[in-house]
């Protein structure tokens, strides 16, 4: 189940909630009592209600807003079970105040803001000898070894469980709880009505995680990074992976420690890993290297099992090239054979996209602020090295503006004078996010066509998914699926695609 969070002051504005959240999908409600009016009335609400409900009534230690005394709050939590709540929250350090009783189910809760204490285990054992019916842990998930104690908890339940990750690894505790089977999972009704920061939607949990999709026979595949490109990247492939009638689907973590994250990913059997950028080098501790991504590329954003371990494939540098193939077929233009490419920086996108460019039959062009860094590329792919000045007296068809190692070069808003720029020209920023960077908006205001980020991220979900088993998604579905989530934001360029200046 999915139970929505509700704190209002007033009945008459809870019940509006708690309409609201049934609509958008909410299977159970939890009314927060700590700010409610003092004259409660809960029989009003539970005659009212349309799902399930939880009265819980938080104290400030527990992130909650409670003023009254202890005596008052435990009356109020009392008043929940004789109005016949289905069921009422009551702390560790409290549940001796409220009795089990029949008609309601009890549940015991932990909370901490600050941490995941490192006996969260004896924690544990505590609240299961209050004979709870439900166990409740709420605590903080920065990172995985936080979460780590959290996830074992959860594979080892012996009564229901709900872990709550503040943090990070929220989303995370979510799905893994629905897959052994935990009572439900916590969301905001909607962006700005979180209970706490990260809190999820009940539309990140059912569009884009797939909440209701999960069970035993879920196959979890890691996605790194937390970012908006990565919200998006996991959605994708949920959608792809439910297209396909694959049991896959894609569970948010983050790497921390290389230890750490094997020992999570062995854990949860996770059947393939989704690299972000920050996470493509470095591997060797725990993948080998596939012939897509080993010496002289070292670098790849998937992760697959294999025998002896993970293996490290590059799915980026196909998509890349796709991205650019598709975004040239789209304008009517001749695909990458014999078109001349430039591309600049010398750190691992370009390492990863240079072989699949030179395969289709293009001809690389490099150039960098670090003179030695796309030197050496120059050498070990082949192609022309040029100096950065003379990019602009240099010919290309395509501009590929790769991230590039050098802090000089990091922070430039403009990475080039656009003014060179020359109608026909393609160009793919992978400096930006999921929308297109400053430069590529001058460029299409120069007659050049931009590789927009989401055609780039679609074209490497769906390389993601080749590799990881499953067949051809319609393009069609992915894209419209992600302008649902990420709209991309050309507006003030609408209809200028074929103005050239004079």
């Amino acid at each position: 189940m999915i139970c929505v969070t509700i704190a209002q002051e007033s009945r008459r504005l809870a019940l509006a909630d708690i309409l609201n959240a049934v609509m958008l999908g909410a299977d159970m409600i939890e009314v927060r009592l700590d700010k409610f009016e003092r004259d409660a009335k809960l029989g009003d609400l539970v005659a009212a209600k349309r799902k399930p409900l939880l009265f819980s009534c938080k104290r400030p230690q527990d992130g909650g807003s409670w003023q009254g005394t202890e005596a008052e709050r435990i009356t109020l939590l009392r008043t929940a079970v004789i109005a016949k709540a289905d069921y009422v929250e009551i702390e560790l350090d409290a549940a001796d105040e409220l009795r089990p009783f029949r008609g309601y189910k009890r549940v015991v809760s932990y909370t901490n803001l600050t941490e995941t204490p490192k006996d969260i285990a004896d924690i544990y054992a505590r609240m299961e000898a209050k004979s709870p019916d439900i166990i409740k842990l709420t605590c903080k998930a920065r990172t995985p070894e936080e979460a780590w104690p959290l996830i074992l908890i959860l594979n080892k339940a012996t009564i229901p469980t709900v872990v709550v990750g503040l943090g990070r690894a929220g989303v995370m505790l979510s799905l893994l709880g629905r897959k052994i089977g935990a009572p439900w999972a916590t969301a905001a009704m909607e962006k700005g009505m979180e209970a706490f920061p990260g809190q999820p939607t009940i539309q990140d949990l059912v569009d884009v995680f797939r909440y209701r999709d999960v069970g035993k026979k879920t196959r979890f595949v890691g996605v790194t990074g937390l970012g908006e490109r990565e919200y998006a990247a996991a959605g994708l492939l949920n959608v792809a992976f439910a297209h396909l009638g694959m049991h896959h689907r894609a569970l948010p973590l983050q790497v921390g420690s290389l230890k750490m994250f094997r020992k999570i990913a062995d854990l949860v059997r996770l059947q393939g890993v989704v690299l972000d950028a920050d996470h493509v080098t470095g591997l060797h501790e725990i993948a080998h290297y596939d012939p897509s991504a080993r010496a002289p590329v070292l670098a790849a954003n998937t992760l697959l099992p294999s025998a002896d371990g993970w293996s490290a494939a590059n799915a980026f540098g196909d998509a890349a090239a796709n991205a650019i193939t598709a975004t040239l077929r789209d304008r009517g233009d001749e695909p990458l054979q014999r078109r001349s490419v430039l591309i600049t920086g010398g750190g691992p996108q370009a390492r990863m996209l240079a072989g699949p460019l030179k395969a289709r039959g293009a001809s690389l062009i490099w150039a960098g602020k670090n003179k030695e860094a796309s030197q050496a590329l120059s050498q070990t792919f082949g192609g022309r090295h040029i100096a950065w000045e003379a990019i602009y007296a240099t010919g290309h068809d395509i501009l590929v503006l790769a991230q590039d190692d050098s802090s000089e070069a990091a922070g430039d808003e403009m990475p080039l004078r656009p003014g060179y720029l020359r109608p026909g020209m393609a160009v793919l920023d992978l400096a930006g996010g999921m929308q297109l960077t400053p430069f590529q908006l001058e460029a299409k205001t120069r007659g050049c066509v931009a590789v927009s980020p989401h055609r780039l991220l679609v074209e490497e979900v769906l390389e993601h998914v080749r590799k990881l088993g499953g067949g051809d998604v319609p393009v069609e579905l992915l894209d419209e699926k992600l302008a649902t989530w990420i709209p991309l934001e050309e507006e003030d360029f609408a209809g200028k695609e074929n103005w050239i200046p004079g």
